[in-house]
């Protein structure tokens, strides 16, 4: 069997060089912060507080002495380990990020993003205003949050990067023809008639339809129809006025409300 080199971090910052030339404003944010989280005091405290007392934990002998997220980065991506190390290091990263934990899922996501960068640009000719970046880099966030880890404990990264392809760009709800109607987004408000889902986008007329009905608030509501109008992260922040980041973190707590709400 042929095996891959173990990355290193002079691989890490070609990746990141990469990055930046592909000039996505997204990928730049994101760099900038990875470049700002790798060392930072508070970052690595919490990494080390995920193995503290748990000598046995899958992340212990990672990050129990961590100085620089990078190792941990490294960890993620030696798929020709023979005991499949990056299986374990992202399962125990995504177990994780599903309770709360942001940085777990950060790391997550920075392994993702030499492939979301990948594969985003074989969807551009699809988009029109929209980066898809931007859609690959909030459908991920979406990805990690809903991963089985139960039952999905192989070939991670993969099933990852295939999860988010597909909400990202293969739903019909993301790629509409001319001659669909885009709805404004008070219709969505309207649309309580609609019994049986035909298609995703009447799926999501009865999810946020009925997230309102187990009371989650409207501001959350609002959002996730103002993401699905626009498409994109960066569109929503300009209208609102605020950075990409918040619209991110704002997302996340929505998404968060209405699976809690539903699943009640």
């Amino acid at each position: 069997m042929t095996t891959s080199p173990i990355p290193t971090a002079p691989t890490i910052r070609a990746e990141r060089q990469s990055a930046r030339r592909s000039r996505s404003p997204i990928i730049a944010e994101l760099d900038l912060e990875w470049a700002h989280l790798r060392t930072s005091r508070r970052a690595l405290r919490v990494a080390r507080s995920w193995v503290r007392g748990r000598p046995g934990h899958p992340l212990a002998s990672l990050v129990a002495d961590i100085r620089d997220l990078d190792e941990l980065l490294i960890a993620t991506q030696r798929g020709a380990h023979p005991a499949r190390t990056d299986d374990v290091v992202l399962l125990a990263l995504i177990e994780r990020s599903q309770r709360h934990d942001q940085l777990a899922g950060r790391v997550v996501l920075q392994h993702l993003l030499p492939a979301l960068i990948s594969r985003s640009r074989h969807y551009r000719s699809f988009q029109d205003r929209a980066d898809p970046l931007d859609i690959a880099v909030s459908a991920a966030w979406m990805a990690i949050r809903n991963y089985d880890v139960e039952r999905r404990r192989h070939h991670v990264a993969s099933s990852l990067l295939s999860d988010t392809v597909f909400q990202a760009f293969r739903r019909p709800l993301r790629l509409r023809s001319s001659s669909e109607e885009v709805w404004a987004p008070t219709e969505f408000a309207g649309a309580s008639t609609v019994d049986e889902p035909d298609t995703p986008l009447d799926e999501l007329v009865v999810v946020l339809r009925d997230a309102s009905m187990a009371g989650v608030g409207q501001e959350h509501l609002d959002l996730l129809r103002d993401l699905v109008r626009v498409g994109s992260t960066g569109l929503v922040a300009q209208e609102r006025n605020v950075t990409p980041r918040t619209v991110r973190n704002r997302r996340d707590r929505a998404v968060e409300e209405v699976r809690n709400a539903i699943a009640a």
